[in-house]
């Protein structure tokens, strides 16, 4: 069957002998409006159909009210809940305010519609106070007399006795008692009869299911736009964008800022649709930077719902004043976590003088059952709680206006929380648990992230510097180096922070590390001396040895080895006195990097396998994975290709399932220097565009000028000499701007590679390309990467797909997954890498085999053995 609109299209196209037969007019379930509505007919099939069934059939017993707009998604939602329906004779759903609980009641009711039965009644009681008035509004409704001295339940029940019913109860939170008290007399004295009802929580009577009404599916940070635009909640943006007059257009820049929108919204459609009346004034981009104050911004609503419908303030500050004094204070202290928290953590922020330890968790259930907290259970290990951003924003508000005593005790307590968490991590992460901490920190990013911001707004400097400092290896590991250096600098520059205490020290020694990954040498090379000077003066031997180590590294990266030998010397003194293996291996590290600096690649490896054993002996899975790194390279440097390739594969195989981006950015440099050594341009290029990717995701700058010199090696991304002559410009632009010396190995080849270039194009060609290529950032060069990738698929003829051999490691990693079912997304958080890159694999991965699509391509996976 096919509406008016769609019909009109299909006439003039129609097949010989198919014919469209009018079926009248009908409301369709799915539409806002009454509707001509056809029947596609080939021949020969009988004409005979029967009669159209819509809810504007007379035959049909119901009160459903009609809808003015469409039904957007919620198909899986509806299955559910139809068969709860099918399966119970209490069905409540339960959801946050404005998650569209009526409009699926509604949908599911029509959808139930029986002519055999004695129909589907609506009770509207969002109006309702008294909750002795629920039953005389459903005995109107159902057109049940009342009598004269009896309670009207019981007039009810005799009423409706055998009957088949469906009464859908709508909006029961205001009047839970008298509803819970009706639904539990109807089902015990009507065997035929079932309920469906909405309420921001449950009945809490005997038999009944509950269904939590989700917010709409909305799209992941990174989607493409073709997930974007069919993610649930754009659907319902841009429908609601049309009813209002405005085409939101579905191009890229377009569907992002859609994307970014609805998640902030949560995927509330109710929000969602205010947000699409304020299109009419705002384009899409000025809305999105203004939902900031969206409590101001989102009202307008449709003047004939109700009042609590016409603004996002009025919809969460009904729930508000629904909620006892208790659990008021409860969710505006929960206002202080951002992101997900447990129930440990909610206990140690939402106690108080009015809230017991022992009662927290009982309010915390009553605000999940009302649904301002969402609960959401996890495949190993305890359910996480959460606010909805709408809520936590509305619950900080109340939580200001108690004064900034009551307001900075709860976020003092957030924070004293999530730095004891830091603290215990800290030590966590040197051992055998390191993955469980690093994914436990990773879970917590964004409250550490608030406890850290609300200390930079508070006199004393050492809560804010330790937690801070506390994170330095989790910060370095998982990608976020730049970030935490930047969190680091802005608590060590506040007035109060300037006292000369180990906190200080500590949080100097963190960001001159950070730092030194990043690639700001000076800046790292002041905080090292200047924590030095402290950690001398307070005899702190263990923190001394580690500067010094810091303090070498950086010679080292700025060409020095002289000078960083005696000053790695000097730590190692420490490190054996103080008898500490892990420092001591530490120290061992920097001094194979100034051995390979200095032509000692022996020595350089002897130093990092000893450094590994240590780290090994210690549990220290992260450090192990460093040093088998850096021992591959060192091997490299000593022409041992087989035994690089060996220790690098297996810190690859470290770092991959501890989310080690740093090491993973470093092993797929070298593991593309060794293709390249070994005689592999096409393979070593792969690797080296995929650890540029990564070095500029995770800000590593020094190593995103070596992923651009790799580049220029195997001359990836270009049509001849003259992008390899650029791409040798951008990565001594890139090294020149942080002050960092090549190494050795790099120096040699980069010289033997110009000299190449220069015989191929000429001095005068090659010193202008190398010129216009100082001019070039990495985001050009993934672009023209990208580029380059598209035609050279085009260009190339199809692969039988028995040629899976010609597949690069990663691509057949992509593949396996592919084949999976995981989504390009998926895949990138499996592999570590970025959805450009996967998506880049696969294009390569069709183009190899000769495919046009990811069925195939998994399909192929499967004939060929791969999976």
């Amino acid at each position: 069957m096919v509406s008016s609109a769609p019909a009109g299209l299909l006439r003039d196209g129609l097949s010989a002998g198919v014919r469209l037969t009018d079926l009248g007019l009908g409301q369709l379930r799915d539409g806002g409006r009454a509707e001509q509505v056809s029947r596609q007919q080939p021949g020969g099939v009988p004409a005979a159909f029967p009669p159209l069934r819509s809810l504007e059939d007379p035959g049909l017993l119901h009160n459903l009210p009609a809808q003015v707009s469409s039904f957007v998604g919620r198909q899986a939602e509806l299955a559910a809940v139809w068969a709860l329906v099918g399966g119970s004779r209490l069905v409540t759903l339960t959801g946050a305010g404005g998650a569209g609980k009526t409009r699926l009641g509604l949908q599911v009711a029509a959808a139930l519609l029986d002519e055999a039965g004695d129909g589907v009644w609506f009770a509207d009681l969002a109006t309702l106070r008294d909750p002795d008035l629920v039953a005389v509004t459903v005995a109107d409704v159902l057109g049940v007399r009342q009598e004269q001295g009896r309670p009207v339940a019981d007039t009810l029940v005799a009423a409706v006795g055998g009957r088949s019913l469906l009464v859908l109860l709508d909006n029961c939170e205001q009047v839970i008692g008298g509803c819970a008290k009706l639904a539990d007399a109807l089902l015990r004295g009507c065997p035929n009869l079932a309920l469906l009802a909405t309420s921001r929580e449950p009945l809490g009577i005997d038999g009944e299911y509950v269904y939590r009404v989700p917010s709409l599916r909305v799209p992941a940070d990174g989607d493409d736009t073709d997930a974007i635009l069919a993610s649930e909640a754009v659907r319902l943006l841009q429908d609601r964008a049309a009813a209002q007059g405005v085409t939101l257009a579905p191009d890229e820049q377009t569907a992002a800022v859609m994307g970014r929108i609805c998640r902030r919204l949560d995927g509330i459609p109710l929000a969602i649709e205010l947000a699409a009346s304020r299109l009419r004034a705002l384009p899409p981009a000025e809305l999105d930077a203004r939902l900031d104050e969206r409590f101001a911004l989102l009202t307008g609503g449709s003047r004939a719902g109700l009042p609590r419908q016409r603004t996002l303030r009025a919809m969460v500050g009904w729930s508000w004043e629904l909620l006892i004094g208790a659990e008021r204070a409860v969710l505006a202290r929960l206002s202080a976590f951002a992101g997900g928290f447990g129930l440990a953590a909610a206990e140690a922020v939402a106690v108080g003088e009015d809230v017991p330890a022992g009662e927290v968790l009982g309010y915390l259930g009553a605000l999940v059952d009302k649904s301002l907290v969402q609960f959401d259970r996890t495949a190993t290990g305890p359910g996480r709680y959460r606010l909805l951003e709408t809520v936590r924003q509305y619950a900080a508000e109340r939580l200001d206006a108690q004064g900034s005593a009551v307001a900075d005790a709860a976020r003092i307590a957030h924070r004293g929380y999530y730095l004891a968490l830091a603290e215990a991590a800290a030590t966590q992460l040197r051992g055998a648990d390191q993955a469980e901490w690093l994914d436990r920190l990773d879970a917590e990013l964004g409250n550490l992230r608030a406890a850290i911001a609300f200390s930079l707004t508070q006199p004393d400097p050492e809560p804010g510097l330790r937690l801070a400092a506390s994170l330095r290896v989790f910060w370095r590991a998982r990608g976020h180096a730049a970030e935490g250096a930047g969190a680091l600098r802005a608590l060590l520059d506040g007035p109060a922070a300037q006292q000369a205490t180990l906190p200080r020290a500590r949080a100097l020694a963190a960001a001159a590390r950070l730092l030194q990954q990043t690639g700001d040498y000076a800046t790292a090379g002041d905080y090292c001396q200047e924590a030095l000077a402290i950690a001398r003066a307070a005899g702190d031997d263990y923190l001394v040895a580690e500067l010094l180590r810091i303090r070498a590294v950086i010679l080292l990266r700025q060409g020095q080895p002289g000078a960083a030998l005696p000053v790695i010397e000097s730590g190692l003194g420490l490190a054996y006195r103080l008898d500490e293996p892990y420092l001591t291996a530490r120290l061992l590290s920097a001094r194979a990097f100034a051995a390979d600096v200095e032509g000692n690649h022996a020595a350089a490896a002897c130093d990092a396998a000893e450094s590994a054993r240590l780290f090994r002996q210690a549990g220290d899975r992260l450090g192990v994975g460093q040093m088998l790194g850096n021992l591959g390279y060192y091997e490299l440097s000593a022409g041992d290709l087989d035994a690089a390739r060996r220790h690098l594969a297996e810190s690859h195989d470290i770092a991959r399932p501890l989310n080690d981006r740093y090491s993973i950015v470093h092993t797929t440099f070298n593991l593309g220097r060794a293709e390249y050594l070994g005689g592999s341009p096409d393979a070593a290029g792969a690797l080296f565009a995929e650890s540029l990717d990564l070095a500029q995701r995770t800000g590593m700058r020094a190593m995103m000028a070596y992923a651009l010199l790799g580049l220029a090696l195997a001359g990836r991304g270009g049509t001849g000499p003259g992008w390899s002559a650029r791409l040798h410009g951008a990565a001594d632009q890139a090294l020149a701007d942080l002050g960092h010396a090549l190494q050795p190995l790099e120096e040699r080849l980069a010289g033997q590679d110009r000299q190449r270039l220069r015989a191929a194009m000429g001095d005068e060609a090659f010193e202008a390309e190398y010129a216009a290529g100082r001019t070039l950032d990495p985001a050009q060069v993934l672009a023209a990467l990208g580029r380059t990738d598209t035609a050279v698929g085009q260009a190339r003829p199809a692969v039988p797909c028995e040629a899976a051999s010609a597949l690069t490691a990663r691509e057949l990693d992509v593949l396996k997954l592919v084949a999976q079912g995981l989504s390009n997304s998926d895949i990138a958080q499996r592999l570590v890498l970025s959805e450009h890159t996967v998506h880049r694999h696969l294009a390569n991965i069709l183009r190899k085999l000769g495919l046009s699509s990811r069925a195939a391509a998994a399909a192929c996976s499967v004939r060929t053995g791969l999976v």
